[in-house]
């Protein structure tokens, strides 16, 4: 048995039609939802501490269309930490989108006043 970081052979399940793998064995799908859950997970768990350091949930649920969802304080911590994550997975989701469109890159601008210095 083949230890399970090799790669499988062309003739085997997953060989030459499976889709490329990285340094690290995972697919690009893969990978890329790494790269956008996990920093976005730690940053929202910072943004959760920092935001209910200074605001009581069941003060902000008090009155408003929340209030059923944040009657516990421990249900507005949670609710709190999904929203700051969804936000910033849609920044990362968006940073990744922007690294991977980049334009390549060209040599340096040559201005039309400079091409007649020898």
């Amino acid at each position: 048995m083949r230890p399970a970081t090799e790669l499988p052979d062309e003739g085997e399940a997953g060989g030459a039609h499976a889709p490329p793998l990285g340094a690290s064995g995972w697919s690009r799908a893969r990978q890329d939802v790494a790269i956008v859950l996990w920093p976005s997970f730690l940053a929202a768990a910072v943004a959760t501490m920092f935001f209910f350091a200074a605001f009581d949930p069941v003060e902000i649920g008090r009155g408003g269309p929340l209030e059923a969802l944040l009657a516990s304080r421990n249900a507005g911590y949670a609710f709190g930490f999904f929203v700051f994550w969804a936000i910033t997975a849609v920044s990362s989701s968006l940073t990744l989108y922007l690294a991977r469109t980049q334009r390549p890159e060209r040599g340096p601008r040559i201005e039309p006043w400079m091409r007649d210095i020898p």
